[in-house]
């Protein structure tokens, strides 16, 4: 409120006017707003006074006099001619009670305000404490992480320059530590342009295998994962590498299991076969001649059994070579089995030519072999047939082969016959075996022996291999390499195998001691697996003989899982979900594959005898048992090595990680009422206390 003092001018006063200059008059307009008894036109004038205040004003307390002429309208109605002074108010005592009032109030306020904003800032700054000490601490756990984790880390510029890595990446590329790769920027340049020679987007993963050089300058193997970081412009290679160079190793070694025999080095029956297609191939487009020679040693079970199996394989990988120089380039010499090989040869002139080459070999074997300080003089018999008068497919031309080198051995061994369709030898012994082992059930000629599988870590056999056994009156006892392919051909095996399964059952059931809760081993054929009943079969003879599907383990082949992938997949997967496990047996000799491993529920490898026999003389040997037994790890396999007939190689298997060992050393095959006597007998002394020189081929096997 503005205390405003009027003054009239007198010269200006009308007489109507007069009456109002009394101090009666001026009462009258206290209280009024004098914008309303102004005329209109005046307003903008008294506006314009008080908006000419000297500096400092303030609307609601002006602290300094403001004057203005102004035309105002009387109580009568008439126009004066005023003078309005503005001045300050009084501030009475009220007033400035209510101020300081006001103001007190106003302190308080902002003192709370203070007080609250001053908790706030602190909570904040105790929020971003806690959050920077986190930061730190998890900063400090990735940087431990980096440096400690046994894959190579590391950082670089795409140039190959590193900017930062770990000690495993140094000891990757052949250095003592991360400060020496960073000194010696060189080698790890090398490798990081490879790296970085890929195409990849930004931000994006790229793993892949590569060759890379070590400081020493030799070649290793990596498995590395790149991402290219870009941030700001500023592009940066992030990455791990692995030394994969020992499973590169493994890899070439299984990779050759798969098409090589492991004894001789000769290409296996599955690279003859594909060898043979392309050959027969060949010679349909050039209208040339093939002929297949069918060789097989003469008496080599006499050597066997007389000199031993190590002799008898050693002199195998000898006859191998020997058939290596006697052949030409574009040939193939190929091991199928045992003593026999098969020779491919391409564009012979006819059956004098074949017959020649023949009569060659065989002049180049009589020169005999020397083991040992030992003249061992052979001889081997041949068969021959050609393509295409004696067949046009693979499987014609080794039969017929097959039924020529027969007749050789029929008519005097070490010689060589051309395959004759009359020929008829082959086919009558099939027949009397087909003939007689039709009735071998009937006449009880039939029997089952039992070889246990040992624990390694707790010397307790964990698992019995039934073996069939024949003895019939004219033929004495057979052999089943001779029986078992006619029983299969003929379809007696199936019979055959269900008496051996029963029977196999049966008799498991019946142990005590310490092989109550062993379970037993029955192989089965693939003319069984075909069957549609084979898995009802399975579970009538468990609950026939009361044994618990737990202590039943079926032995499969490769041949079988190679030959038929789907139908043995469906039937192992119906078996194992009552129970019953199931093994691969003779790995390494028929279709080795890492293909079919990863697709069939097996439980177990058995490693094939021709791979331990020259344990630990052969560091060749042990690297393939090694790198089996780590392929079987990564697939969750147990392992067992066949063919155990050392100490020494007992040794070496158990240092090479094998579960259980099966051979002569720790059991014969007998009786199922003599294995817990043999058991006694031969098994401890053999795993519970390795002889001296079994340490010493260990040593030997570790240097």
């Amino acid at each position: 409120m503005l205390f405003v003092a009027c003054v009239l001018v007198a010269a200006s006063l009308t007489h109507a006017a007069r009456p109002l200059t009394s101090v009666r008059a001026i009462r009258q307009l206290s209280g009024q707003d004098l914008r309303s008894n102004r005329p209109v036109a005046d307003v903008t004038t008294l506006a314009a006074a008080f908006q000419s205040r000297a500096p400092g004003y303030h609307p609601r307390f002006p602290m300094h006099l403001v004057e203005a002429n102004v035309r105002y309208r009387g109580v009568t109605g008439s126009a004066l001619d005023v003078r309005l002074i503005s001045a300050p108010p009084r501030l009475t005592a009220r007033r400035m009670r209510a101020i300081g009032a006001a103001l007190g109030v106003f302190t308080i306020l902002v003192a709370c305000w203070v007080v609250v904003l001053r908790r706030q800032v602190r909570r904040q700054m105790d929020i971003i404490k806690q959050d920077m000490e986190a930061k730190i601490a998890l900063e400090e756990r990735y940087r431990r992480t980096f440096e400690r984790n046994l894959t190579g880390l590391f950082t670089a510029k795409p140039d190959g320059t590193v900017l930062d890595c770990n000690d495993a990446c140094a000891h990757i590329l052949g250095f003592a530590d991360r400060a020496e790769l960073l000194a010696h920027q060189d080698v790890a340049r090398q490798m990081i342009r490879t790296l970085s020679s890929g195409n990849f987007a930004s931000d994006s993963l790229v793993n892949f295998e590569h060759l890379f050089h070590r400081a020493d300058g030799t070649w290793a193997w990596a498995l590395s994962n790149v991402r290219l970081v870009d941030g700001a412009g500023h592009p940066v290679l992030e990455g791990g590498v692995v030394d994969i160079s020992d499973r590169k190793v493994a890899d070439d070694q299984i990779r050759y299991l798969a098409y090589y025999d492991a004894l001789t080095g000769l290409p296996n029956r599955a690279l003859l076969f594909d060898r043979l297609k392309l050959a027969l191939a060949s010679a349909r487009r050039h209208g040339e001649q093939l002929a297949v020679l069918f060789l097989d040693m003469d008496w080599f079970k006499h050597i066997n059994d007389s000199l031993g199996h190590a002799y008898g394989d050693r002199l195998l990988k000898m006859l191998a070579d020997r058939l290596r120089t006697c052949a030409r380039e574009q040939d193939t010499i190929a091991r199928l089995g045992g003593d026999e090989f098969l020779l491919v040869i391409n564009g012979v002139d006819g059956p004098a030519d074949a017959s020649a080459v023949a009569e060659r070999l065989l002049r180049r074997l009589e020169q005999g072999f020397e083991i040992d300080g030992r003249q061992l003089n052979i001889s081997c018999s041949i068969g021959i047939a050609l393509f295409p008068g004696h067949g046009e497919d693979v499987d014609t031309l080794i039969k017929n082969a097959d039924a020529a080198m027969y007749t050789s051995k029929d008519s005097g061994r070490n010689c060589c016959t051309l395959f004759r369709p009359e020929m008829t030898d082959f086919a009558l012994e099939q027949l009397t075996v087909e003939n007689n082992l039709r009735t071998a059930i009937e006449r009880n000629e039939l029997s089952l022996v039992f070889q246990p599988e040992i624990d390694l870590l707790t010397g307790q056999p964990t698992c019995c291999e039934a073996l069939l056994r024949w003895h019939n009156p004219e033929l004495g006892s057979v052999s089943p390499d001779r029986f078992i392919p006619t029983a299969e051909r003929t379809g007696i095996i199936l019979p055959i195998g269900e008496w051996a399964l029963r029977t196999a059952c049966r008799e498991a059931q019946a142990w005590t001691g310490e092989l109550a809760h062993s379970r037993v081993a029955v192989n089965v054929s693939e003319v069984q697996l075909r069957q549609a009943n084979f898995c009802n079969l399975v579970r009538s003879i468990l609950n026939e003989t009361g044994l618990s599907p737990q202590r039943l383990e079926l032995e499969l082949t490769e041949s079988l899982l190679v030959s038929r992938e789907g139908e043995p997949r469906r039937i192992m997967d119906e078996l194992r979900s009552i129970g019953v496990s199931f093994a691969l047996d003779d790995f390494g000799t028929g279709y080795s594959s890492l293909g079919y491993l990863r697709h069939f529920p097996m439980d177990k490898l058995k490693i094939d005898r021709a791979f331990v026999r020259d344990l630990p003389a052969h560091r060749e040997d042990a690297s393939i048992v090694s790198a089996l037994v780590n392929m079987a790890r990564s697939l969750n396999l147990n392992v067992t090595a066949e063919g155990v007939e050392t100490a020494e190689q007992l040794a070496v298997l158990r240092d090479l990680g094998c579960d259980q060992v099966q051979g002569y050393l720790l059991c014969r095959p007998v009786e199922s009422h003599r294995l817990i006597e043999c058991l006694q007998a031969e098994r401890s002394p053999a795993v519970l206390a390795l002889s001296e020189p079994a340490a010493e081929a260990l040593q030997l096997a570790a240097d």
